[in-house]
């Protein structure tokens, strides 16, 4: 006799893992607050996924949420600011008054979603990008316009498209400038082990070493590397080897095939995969991830040793498309920079020539030798030139290097380094400390040798000790300031580090970077300054 529909639904027994929901598992209740469930309960990892998945769309949430309120008060403070002035910027008052209305519309309504089609919500670098915020302000301001001059007051006479422009100025600034506050705040957060996103590296016990150190460098590096996660089968033999090759730093946590429990066991947020993987692995893998609510992030091996190349995703028929462009500034670039080069060094010799005149006289009072001293090094594409310096050494100082090698305390001869150089003069001490000696390299940048921002220049004969990826520096002309002077400057004695920052600048090069630096300088030359 057949067995009764209700039977053969009772001998039916689905696994767990591929039952829909929760109330489909027989015998599961609902969990009262506060319950510490067994690991071995189904609804424990439900449970997991469920605090996975709603960490990392509470972290996206919040991140538009904030920006949005940082742009409206932006765009408030702005259109106060228009209202107020616009008598001091309109030929004393002759044009009409804006209508606040419009403007207040275009601010609540049309300015976060021309923003956030603008890409100006997306995370990492989009956040501060000056070119996709004031994109989207200006589509703002422009729709604004239309729709006063539809709906507003006095058609004939408003809006003032000259209102609407001078509004997309100021709030274009006052947006950057306080994303750019924001970003300043989420990063120091990282930097204090906030919002950092936990992560289990994927690969090799080196690779996750060397991620794990790249993060710990970086000051404001979003992830936190936990542990590291082998491709190997679960094997106990293997388990016991890899588990020995792992760092203190970075221990070993299990294998991939483990995922599950390891996230559980770990606290982990997600996934960063170091190795290259087959397609078949790296898609179960990712599934996987999904399923479980964990993040999953691909750091390929290939595309990270292409030093000399930039990485840009791009949409095409055939897919997605990883572009590679190399690194260094285009022409446009290479003339606006040049040009604020020259405009901003004639300023600044303009106010500064009575400083000169003063250390010049104070040098020579002090010590024999010539005010200034030149130095041969190497500039833009290696060519040689004679780098300009307040003497801050005795006269000859530069022929006793070879004799003080054992003294470099950054042990690497392309960085010289000696805290207490007993050549220095008493009042070479003081412009090094205060950074004045660097002040004749104006005369460098006007020749066209040098440039106010950029890699500082190192010695010709350092290029022999060179490697491959160390010549993106020679891609710009060097500079006064750079990036590795308000990073650190005399602390920073690894060349690596160096190399690393000079390339972040080159990469991320705008009118803005160089502004930023320069007012960065200052503060970094008073309170770190050189020896």
């Amino acid at each position: 006799m057949p067995p009764s529909r209700s039977a053969a639904s009772r001998a039916y027994r689905p696994s767990t893992l591929h039952r829909p929901t929760l109330s489909a598992v027989e015998g599961t209740r609902p969990v009262p607050p506060g319950v510490q469930l067994p690991e071995a309960d189904v609804r424990t990892r439900f449970n997991e996924r469920a605090r996975r998945n709603w960490t990392e769309s509470t972290r996206r949430v919040v991140r538009v949420a904030v920006l949005v309120a940082s742009d409206v008060t932006a765009g408030l403070l702005g259109v106060l600011i228009v209202l107020t002035t616009w008598e001091l910027v309109s030929s004393g008052g002759r044009r009409p008054l804006p209508d606040d209305v419009p403007l207040l519309a275009m601010v609540f309504c049309l300015q976060p979603l021309a923003l956030r089609v603008s890409g100006a919500y997306a995370g990492g670098k989009a956040r501060t990008d000056l070119v996709k915020i004031a994109g989207g302000i200006a589509v703002a301001a422009f729709l604004g316009w239309v729709q006063a001059r539809l709906f507003g007051r006095d058609v004939p006479e408003l809006p003032n498209k000259a209102a609407y422009a001078y509004s997309l100025l100021v709030i274009t600034g006052l947006a950057w400038f306080f994303r750019h506050t924001l970003d300043r705040i989420i990063r120091a957060g990282y930097a204090a082990g906030i919002l950092q996103r936990r992560v289990l590296v994927v690969g090799s016990a080196a690779e996750a070493e060397e991620l794990s150190r790249s993060c710990r460098a970086m000051r404001g590096c979003e992830f936190q590397v936990i542990g590291r996660l082998s491709t190997s089968e679960g094997d106990p033999l293997v388990a016991t080897l890899e588990s020995a090759a792992s760092s203190p730093d970075v221990p070993y946590a299990g294998s991939v095939e483990d995922l599950e429990r390891v996230l559980s066991r770990t606290g982990a947020q997600g996934l960063i995969i170091a190795s290259n993987l087959a397609f078949a692995r790296m898609e179960s893998l990712a599934g996987h991830c999904f399923r479980l609510g964990a993040t999953i992030a691909i750091l390929p091996r290939a595309l990270k040793q292409l030093s000399a190349a930039q990485i840009e995703v791009r949409r095409s028929p055939v897919g997605s498309l990883l572009q590679l462009r190399p690194v260094r500034l285009d022409v446009p670039q290479l003339a606006v920079k040049r040009t604020m080069d020259i405009v901003l060094t004639l300023m600044a010799f303009a106010f500064m020539w009575p400083l000169f005149l003063l250390i010049s006289l104070v040098i020579r009072l002090d010590s024999r030798g010539p005010v200034f001293f030149g130095q041969i090094r190497a500039g833009v594409g290696g060519r040689a030139f004679r780098m300009l310096k307040f003497r801050t050494m005795r006269d000859g100082a530069d022929e006793e290097k070879g004799a003080m090698a054992a003294l470099n305390e950054s042990g690497d001869a392309r960085l010289f380094k000696i805290r207490n150089d007993p050549r220095v003069t008493r009042v070479g001490r003081i412009l090094r400390r205060l950074s004045l000696d660097e002040l004749p390299q104006m005369l460098n940048v006007l020749r066209g040798e040098m440039s106010l921002v950029g890699p500082r220049p190192f010695f010709p004969g350092d290029l022999a000790e060179y490697e491959r990826h160390h010549f993106e520096r020679l891609h710009v002309l060097p500079g006064i300031t750079g990036l590795w002077q308000v990073s650190g400057r005399s602390d920073v004695v690894d060349f690596e580090e160096v190399v690393r920052l000079d390339r972040e600048y080159i990469e991320n090069w705008s009118i803005l970077t160089d502004i930023s630096i320069l007012f960065r300088t200052l503060p970094a030359a008073l309170g770190r300054g050189a020896y």
